[in-house]
């Protein structure tokens, strides 16, 4: 068995390491833009890091932690996750968290 002296970055742990911190914000800048292909104007220039825990208002339901969370300097909020392999319920998941994060900011101004 070869151990690597690098951690993989798609291993949950390593991914939050490299995309979710305010050190290596840039990274995920250029992550984001790429992925999204962004350019010119509307290309994202800085992301101000989020409480990644999705906090339910209603105390029955469950809290959700996702990777990373961020808002850009347009206002607009985006949730990064990574995802290896094919997981059931991955699409329910990830609708449920956009919309509690859609839901968190319906009623501020950006």
């Amino acid at each position: 068995m070869v151990l690597s002296k690098f951690l993989d970055p798609k291993n949950n742990y390593a991914f939050k390491r490299i995309f979710g911190t305010e050190k290596n914000k840039d990274i995920l800048v250029h992550l984001l833009n790429d992925i999204l292909g962004l350019t010119g104007e509307a290309k994202i220039k800085d992301v101000k890091f989020l409480n990644p825990i999705l906090n339910p208002d209603i105390a029955s339901q469950k809290e959700s932690i996702v990777d990373v969370l961020c808002r850009d300097s347009k206002g607009i909020q985006t949730i990064v996750e990574m995802q290896v392999a094919r997981t059931t319920g991955f699409e329910k998941r990830a609708q449920y968290y956009a919309a509690g994060a859609y839901f968190s900011q319906a009623d501020k101004a950006p």
